[in-house]
């Protein structure tokens, strides 16, 4: 699957689309508005143009990049402080008929910390 910002200088390519997506209710990922599907680092191939940044919170474990062109919240990946890295990939990012035969699931980050529904 290829996916890409809306300007097109971020591109991230994975060789099967995940088991499912996940919409998070935390403060950032309901800003983001994102569907994240989880990947191993190897899994996954990122090419950027020109530039991205990245953004922490909390307790600055996940880095959140977004380019710098467009401003889409393109992906994450968690840091040295967690012990098994983790890729983020923001499936909006994708095109829209390749993600609806994906299982959605919701998942309450901003309370309990598990899983609201099972998948769909």
């Amino acid at each position: 699957m290829d996916l890409s910002c809306h300007c097109g200088n971020v591109h991230i390519k994975v060789t099967q689309p995940p088991s499912s997506l996940t919409a998070c209710n935390c403060s950032i990922c309901f800003r983001f508005a994102a569907l994240w599907g989880y990947y191993q680092p190897e899994e996954v191939t990122v090419t950027v143009k020109q530039t991205v940044s990245t953004y922490q919170w909390g307790d600055r474990c996940i880095d959140f990049y977004h380019c710098d062109t467009c401003g889409c919240a393109t992906h994450y990946l968690t840091n040295n402080k967690v012990p098994d890295t983790k890729f983020g990939i923001n499936f909006r990012m994708a095109n829209r008929l390749d993600c609806e035969a994906i299982p959605k699931r919701h998942f309450d980050g901003a309370d309990t910390w598990e899983f609201i529904d099972p998948p769909s």
